[in-house]
């Protein structure tokens, strides 16, 4: 596959496809990660769809002719983005038979953490990786967010269906690496124009849809499930000394971390977990919140941190922004692949007023929050687009941001050095790599995994219910029988159990209780 082109699979593309699809060779074809490989190269890249072009048409074939003697060569369009370079005296002339390809513009996946990289530095261990996440993507600074490389894909509709491809999903494809001209907008919001640049593309061959990171096969799966309740109590221990001695806590952040939307219907959105902690004591403050997100984006597959600050408000480009001059979606910091885990920490909020970017910022965080959808800026008019982003916000007192949960960090007097406490949790869990590697697994699967309810504990649940609306018909609402549901199969599934019991369904409302009344 190393000497593979364009041309040879246009002539032996059913052999080629053979040979790709073969046990263990999509993963042979090298990664796209710099521009020091050549055009030409048949690539594989992994990224997030940022923005969907229009359809472009090309000529199948076109000739080069020599001038001097009227010999030509037909070569085939296919896979190219422009014409082969051309020797004194010949030209080209095109073909009548136009055909389509779709185009999707891309980017690394925003948010991906150092160890979910297929590639990292060999010689960089665990404790390099968990410091370096301290600091990995806080971005303050809006400039920071042109950090990434666009990477056009063509994609080929008799080759690969695109029909289902939409914003924000993760794909990886292999194809052939070209280049291309295209506009590039100027950042100017008054004085929109666009300049030419001259960017990478892919010409895919074939494309995966990814719902998921993790190795996703049959073995992985049995092994979570199986040993699901050891599991459980483990990132629980790990979760509890981070949130410095509090397991009460620790339940609700555990939940947030592997919970997950399900079976979405209309303004529905069922499995949605925003979760507030709040009462950070005044003296530890964002010291302490860095190094939580950085356990945090050690053990999930993506997250982002975001500091709400009144001057990150008022300038952060946080909503994609449609470009008319360019014909392009310009990214937001809120474009995010879905289970990005978005951590908003409000440690360090002054007072201040917010500008007229700073209240629409603030807006597309209310509506990811509450309704897990962010309304995209078309200028003229705004489209809203789904998201699944679980959020995380950190804060002293009651958040200013909405939650569906909250609860009160009650730290234990045994774990008043915050540096030596968060350095024990580093500490055993580079001294646990196998344990860390189930940890993340677990993490990302187990609330995939599927769930039944039967007719007798609906029944009880029922009944339950009628009965704290009768007890306190002011302050038990269906929220709260949503929450208590969400709860409740959560607890189910991280035990490695798949359908209610009594059993289950009263520990939900005991922990329930327990939040309730710490937070009076």
């Amino acid at each position: 596959m190393d000497s593979w082109t364009a041309d040879i699979w246009n002539g032996n593309e059913e052999e080629c496809k053979r040979i790709l699809n073969e046990p263990g060779n999509w993963e042979k074809v090298p990664l796209l990660f710099d521009d020091k490989i050549a055009l030409g190269t048949f690539v594989r890249f992994k990224g997030m769809i940022q923005d969907i072009l229009n359809p472009e048409y090309y000529s199948s074939n076109f000739k080069i002719i020599n001038s001097e003697n009227d010999e030509f060569t037909l070569c085939q369009a296919k896979y190219h983005s422009s014409t082969k370079n051309l020797k004194p005296g010949e030209e080209v002339v095109f073909g009548d038979t136009m055909m389509e390809r779709q185009v999707f513009a891309c980017i690394p996946i925003p948010g991906l953490n150092e160890w979910a990289k297929d590639v990292t530095n060999t010689n960089q261990n665990a404790e390099a990786q968990l410091e370096e996440n301290i600091n990995k993507r806080i971005r303050l600074d809006p400039a920071c967010q042109k950090y990434f490389k666009e990477i056009f894909i063509f994609v080929y509709p008799e080759d690969i269906h695109s029909d289902e491809l939409k914003l924000n999903q993760i794909i990886e494809v292999v194809g052939f690496l070209d280049r291309r001209i295209i506009q590039e907008d100027n950042g100017d919001l008054e004085e929109q124009s666009s300049r030419a640049k001259e960017t990478h593309c892919i010409h895919a061959v074939q494309l995966k849809l990814l719902k998921n990171l993790i190795p996703d096969n049959e073995e992985t799966y049995k092994s979570i499930w199986n040993d699901a309740s050891n599991i459980h109590a483990e990132l629980k221990f790990v979760l509890t000394q981070a949130l410095l001695g509090d397991s009460l806590v620790a339940d609700y952040l555990l939940f947030y971390l592997v919970s997950t939307i399900y079976n979405r219907q209309n303004i529905l959105v069922p499995g949605k977990f925003s979760l507030n902690i709040r009462g950070i004591p005044r003296g530890i403050g964002q010291s302490y919140t860095k190094h939580l997100y950085s356990l945090i984006s050690y053990l999930v597959v993506k997250s982002e941190y975001l500091p709400i600050q009144i001057h990150t408000m008022n300038n952060m480009d946080m909503i994609p922004r449609k470009c008319y001059t360019s014909n392009r979606l310009l990214n937001g910091f809120l474009q995010l692949s879905d289970r990005t885990h978005l951590v908003l920490d409000e440690t360090d909020l002054q007072p201040g007023n917010l500008d007229n970017k700073g209240m629409l910022n603030l807006e597309a965080l209310k509506n990811i929050i509450s309704d897990q959808q962010m309304k995209y800026d078309f200028t003229y008019y705004g489209i809203d687009y789904e998201t699944q982003i679980p959020t995380l916000t950190l804060s002293i007192g009651k958040s200013l941001l909405p939650f569906d949960i909250d609860i009160v960090l009650k730290p234990d007097p045994s774990c008043s050095d915050v540096e030596e406490t968060m350095k024990s949790v580093h500490d055993y869990l580079k001294s646990q790599l196998p344990l860390l590697d189930k940890l993340r697994k677990y993490i990302a699967i187990i609330s995939t995994f599927p769930f039944k309810y039967e007719q007798d504990i609906l029944k009880v649940i029922e009944n339950d219910f009628v009965k704290m609306r009768m007890a306190d018909p002011k302050n038990v609402s269906t929220n709260d029988l949503h929450i208590l549901l969400m709860i409740s199969k959560l607890i189910a599934l991280c035990s490695g159990k798949n359908e209610f019991d009594n059993a289950i369904w009263e520990s939900g409302k005991s922990l329930e209780n327990q939040r309730k009344l710490r937070n009076k």
